[in-house]
């Protein structure tokens, strides 16, 4: 528990809206070349229906959690929060990543 305290939360909390960014980022790329399917039948129907749509979804809650973090930091469960939102984007961004990296590996090979 004293780690999370210790966590430097302004750089956690920049590169939370980096990694929303970047997953819609690679969501985007990887929906485009058929690599994947949007699994959130929601966010898949925004996705089709308009592009702005869809990257104001992926980044408002981010946004929104950057903009109520400096009235909520006080409480221990805002940090918490933070800090699974990070590792949370940090996964996903890490899968992400795999599959680019797979899908460049077998283009290369077929």
């Amino acid at each position: 528990m004293s780690v999370i305290l210790r966590l430097p939360i302004r750089g956690l909390l920049l590169w939370l809206l980096l990694f929303s960014l970047t997953d819609a980022v690679f969501t985007d790329i990887g929906i485009r070349l058929k690599l994947i399917t949007e699994l959130n039948p929601f966010v898949s129907w925004l996705y089709n229906w308009h592009s702005i749509a869809y990257y104001g979804v992926k980044l408002i809650f981010p946004v929104l959690f950057l903009l109520i973090y400096p009235r909520l930091s006080a409480r221990l469960w805002i940090r918490y929060s933070a800090v699974i939102l990070f590792l949370l984007y940090l996964f996903v961004n890490m899968y992400h990543l795999l599959w680019v990296v797979l899908a460049l590996v077998n283009s290369h090979h077929g």
